[in-house]
């Protein structure tokens, strides 16, 4: 819309703000005259009738945004908002009409494959990791659209309490979003701002007492939109190690980077899917056993809860992006090893905190 870079990104930004701040109210009503509400069951972490509709704001006002000031120069981009589409009205059936895991899980499979294969969105590389560079191009279509799921379930996952699939949402998209307009790549940065504008506004109707929830339909979408930034940050990244070195934000190791700025959604869901395999259960059975779970039981108000987690977000990202120095096969390793440090600690905590604050709904 504007020649300028910097007023598209303001213009996205302000836009999908606006938007999904007016167009919330709108749906809270009609999820109470059509009593569209979330169900509560032994697992969930909040009582009473809430919606769970916010996704359809996040997208519409995401599309809406994105179009009209996205410049679209990347060929990938048409596949991406046809992923998008698809992936959404996945997550809005399920949100009016229960779909099992199974079903969920082929429709991410579906729109992870569109993105990778037709847009061609993958990593064509391992970066050292076990000593391996470069992939087959079978290998890389396999490895990248089931990264590109993990992340997708990664961030559904953690959308359990008040502003964590949100705050989360924010980190990631200023994080990226940063690296994306320092470094030339305007269509992710404008992608980048618009999430952010539209999360930003969800986030006032999602405090406690909650008005509405991200809703399935939400959570896909940004995971689905957040597993391409990270694969693209990976690879241009890659390609800009030399060419970019005297630019701020200057990553030489990108899958770290992209790790540890996703690193509370992704340890999350690796730690629950991993114990519920060694129990013999299904990794997609629901449990209380994220992160989440237990400063609820610690006694944490959803907002703390949801504050420490995004704050340990930050300090991951901060202290990757010091220890650059390291050699990605290094890095990921240590990321990882503290990541199970804060895990251990948190889940062996004999502390027991008295909530400051209590609401009837959440």
């Amino acid at each position: 819309m504007f020649e300028s870079i910097e007023l598209n990104i303001i213009g996205a930004t302000l836009l999908s703000f606006v938007l999904s701040i007016l167009i919330i109210p709108s749906l809270i009503n009609i999820a109470e005259i059509r009593h569209l509400y979330d169900a509560t069951n032994e697992r969930k972490s909040h009582t009473g009738s809430i919606p769970n509709l916010a996704g359809i704001a996040i997208f519409g006002s995401f599309v809406i945004s994105f179009c009209l000031f996205g410049f679209f120069n990347e060929s990938e981009i048409k596949y991406l908002i046809g992923a998008l589409c698809f992936v959404f009205m996945i997550g809005a059936k399920d949100d009016i009409v229960e779909l099992t895991p199974y079903k969920k899980f082929l429709g991410q499979f579906i729109a992870a494959s569109v993105v990778v294969y037709l847009g061609d969105v993958r990593l064509t590389s391992l970066y050292g990791i076990m000593g391996i560079s470069d992939i087959p191009y079978y290998f890389s279509l396999a490895f990248s659209i089931v990264t590109s799921v993990f992340i997708i379930n990664a961030f559904n996952l953690i959308d359990g309490v008040n502003w964590l699939a949100g705050g989360v949402s924010l980190v990631v998209s200023l994080s990226f979003g940063t690296w994306f307009y320092t470094h030339g790549f305007y269509d992710y940065a404008i992608m980048s701002a618009c999430i952010f504008g539209a999360i930003l506004a969800f986030l006032k109707y999602n405090y406690s007492p909650a008005k509405i929830f991200l809703g399935d339909s939400g959570s896909l979408s940004l995971g689905l939109l957040t597993a391409t930034m990270a694969i693209e940050f990976i690879e241009l990244s890659a390609q800009q190690v030399y060419a970019s070195a005297n630019m701020p934000f200057h990553v030489t190791s990108g899958p770290a980077m992209a790790i540890a700025i996703l690193i509370i959604p992704i340890f999350d869901t690796l730690r629950v899917f991993t114990l519920r395999l060694l129990n013999k259960r299904s990794p997609f059975s629901p449990d209380r056993s994220h992160h989440h779970h237990r400063l609820l039981d610690l006694g944490f108000t959803h907002e703390q809860t949801s504050g420490i987690l995004v704050a340990t977000n930050i300090v991951f990202i901060f202290l990757t992006y010091q220890l650059q120095f390291l050699r990605t096969a290094y890095l990921i390793p240590i990321i990882f090893s503290v990541a199970l440090v804060f895990s251990y600690l948190l889940f062996n905590l004999k502390f027991s905190k008295k909530k400051l604050n209590t609401h009837p709904t959440i």
